[in-house]
C-alpha cells in the first residue's frame, strides 16, 4: 500500500501575493489540534504538507512572511520522485489551501455589527481557513467525523493515510499523502473495520472512492456550482448528509457560505461567545448567521476557533 520515493534532488521557491489581513500563524493552529494529524506538519510558522500536483508527488512548504496587514506567501517545494510539476500548478495550490485570496474584510463589516462577534474579530484578526488538498479528502474526512469525537475522528485519518496512503521519506521521516480514491475504491469493508471504522462508513467511503476512480470528474463541477445545487447534489451521494455537505464545501471547496447545523463544536461555541444558558438549536443558529450571509463559513469557522482557544488555550 506504500510506496518509497526517489531520492531528493533539488528545492524550488516561488512568491506569491496573499490579500491582508492574514494571521498565517492563527490559521496553523487549525492542524494542531491532535497529536495524530499525519498529513500536515507545522512548525516555526510554515506549513508542510505533501501534495499531489497532476501525477507528480511533492514535498511542498507554505510560508508567510510580512506582518498581518501586509503579508506575502512564499512556497518552497520538490518532487519526491522523478517527476516535473510546473511551478503555476505548485503556486495555485498553495494559494488555494491557505486562502491567499480571501478578503475578510467584508464579512468583518458585518460582524463588527454583533458585539459578540465583533470581539472574535478583534482577537483573531486575519484567521482564514485552512483548506484540503482535495475535495475528496475533506468528504472522506467528513464520512470519518460523523458522529463521533474529534479525538477520535482524527485517530481514523491518522490509521487510514499510514495504511492506504503513500509514504515517501525525506529529511529523515516519513511523509504521506492522504489517499486517492483509487487506493481505497477495492478494499474490503473488513479492512475498514479493522481500522474501527463502523461498518456503515467503511461502506460509504469505499462506496464513494469507487465512483470517483472510475469518474474522476464527480466532484469537478462542485466549485461552479451555486451553495445550494452543491449541497443538494453532495447530499444525492450515499453518506453525505447536510453537515456533511457543509463540511465538505466549507473545507475542501473553499465556500463561503457554508453553516454546518447540527456540528456540536459550532453550537457549543455559539453557547459560550453569546453567554447562553443552554445549547442553542438549529433554528437559532440559523437566526445568529443569517446577517453574516454570505459569509457564513467565516462566522463558523471563527466560532471554531474560539472553542478551540477554549478548551485547548492554544
Amino acid at each position: 500500500m506504500s510506496k518509497r520515493g526517489s531520492k531528493v534532488t533539488s528545492w524550488h521557491a516561488a512568491h506569491f501575493s496573499i490579500t491582508p489581513p492574514h494571521d498565517f500563524a492563527l490559521s496553523l493552529r487549525f492542524s494542531q489540534r491532535s497529536r495524530f494529524e499525519n498529513v500536515d506538519d507545522v512548525h516555526d510558522k510554515k506549513l508542510r504538507r505533501a501534495l499531489l500536483i497532476g501525477d507528480v508527488p511533492v514535498l511542498a512548504e507554505i510560508e508567510c512572511l510580512g506582518d498581518i496587514e501586509s503579508p506575502h506567501g512564499v512556497v518552497r517545494w520538490t518532487a519526491l520522485n522523478t517527476g516535473k510539476v510546473k511551478r503555476s500548478d505548485v503556486i495555485n495550490a498553495a494559494r488555494k489551501i491557505i486562502c491567499a485570496d480571501l478578503d475578510l474584510l467584508p464579512f468583518y463589516l458585518k460582524a463588527s455589527r454583533d458585539r459578540h462577534l465583533m470581539t472574535l474579530i478583534e482577537k483573531f484578526r486575519g484567521l482564514k481557513p485552512l483548506l484540503t488538498s482535495t475535495i475528496f479528502e475533506s468528504a472522506a474526512w467528513a464520512m470519518m467525523g460523523q458522529q463521533v469525537n474529534l479525538h477520535f475522528a482524527y485517530t481514523l485519518k491518522k490509521r487510514l493515510v499510514e495504511n492506504f496512503g503513500r509514504k515517501f521519506h525525506h529529511a529523515g521521516r516519513e511523509w504521506f499523502l492522504f489517499p486517492r480514491p483509487a487506493d481505497l475504491a477495492k478494499l474490503e469493508v473488513a479492512e475498514l473495520r479493522s481500522l474501527q471504522f463502523s461498518a456503515r462508513k467503511a461502506e460509504y467511503l469505499r462506496d464513494l472512492s469507487f465512483y470517483l476512480s472510475k469518474d474522476s470528474s464527480l466532484f469537478d463541477s462542485v466549485v461552479e456550482q451555486t451553495y445550494l445545487s452543491a449541497v443538494h447534489y453532495l447530499m444525492s451521494i450515499r453518506g453525505i448528509g447536510i453537515w456533511s455537505a457543509n463540511y465538505i464545501l466549507l473545507r475542501g471547496a473553499g465556500f463561503l457560505d457554508c453553516l454546518p447545523l447540527g456540528d456540536s463544536g459550532l453550537h457549543r461555541a455559539v453557547r459560550i461567545a453569546y453567554r447562553m444558558r443552554a445549547i442553542p438549536d438549529n433554528k437559532k443558529i440559523e437566526k445568529l448567521a443569517r446577517p453574516m450571509i454570505p459569509y457564513r463559513s467565516l462566522f463558523t469557522i471563527y466560532l471554531w476557533f474560539s472553542l478551540m482557544k477554549e478548551e485547548n488555550g492554544i
